[in-house]
């Protein structure tokens, strides 16, 4: 299903981004790894294999990261078949915690980040008929008293989700 398609997985140094890497390159897919740590990053293009991948390194709080974490697929790959907008910050907080700084930064990087990188991405996936696939959150629909940014993040990207 996935042979010689070319996809960005964002947030896939660690965690659930990882595995959505292995199994796409598995399917025979090639996939700009996508983080903020370097090192993993370099580890599991090593096991994944470099002819089958390509590391970007990024940090999507800065709007101009968007563009570049697309632009360095095209480079990698010469064309865009998938985007899947993995990455994302779990802050825990209340409300009598909240505080802008924290708040901004995990609305950068949970919401506005995947607008940005879909919005760059759309071109590259009109020419080849791809899709974007966001990660979401049950705390999306109903937060937790414990995660109130985390859960409004994920809730502004099902709003983008749904249009």
């Amino acid at each position: 299903k996935l042979k010689d398609k070319a996809i960005i997985v964002t947030g896939s140094t660690m965690g659930i981004g990882k595995a959505i890497a292995q199994r796409a390159i598995a399917e025979g897919a090639r996939v700009l790894i996508h983080g903020l740590e370097k090192d993993e990053g370099q580890a599991l293009r090593k096991q994944l294999g470099h002819e089958h991948t390509a590391l970007h390194i990024d940090d999507l709080a800065d709007p101009e990261a968007a563009p570049r974490t697309i632009q360095a697929a095209i480079d990698a790959f010469g064309k865009l078949d998938a985007l899947v907008n993995n990455a994302g910050m779990v802050v825990t907080g209340r409300l009598e915690d909240a505080n802008a700084g924290a708040f901004d930064r995990v609305m950068a990087v949970n919401a506005r980040a995947p607008l940005l990188l879909t919005k760059a991405a759309y071109p590259h996936l009109k020419e080849t008929g791809g899709c974007v696939l966001n990660i979401g959150s049950v705390n999306a629909h109903c937060g937790e008293e414990n995660l109130l940014p985390y859960s409004m993040s994920k809730g502004a990207l099902m709003t983008m989700t749904a249009t």
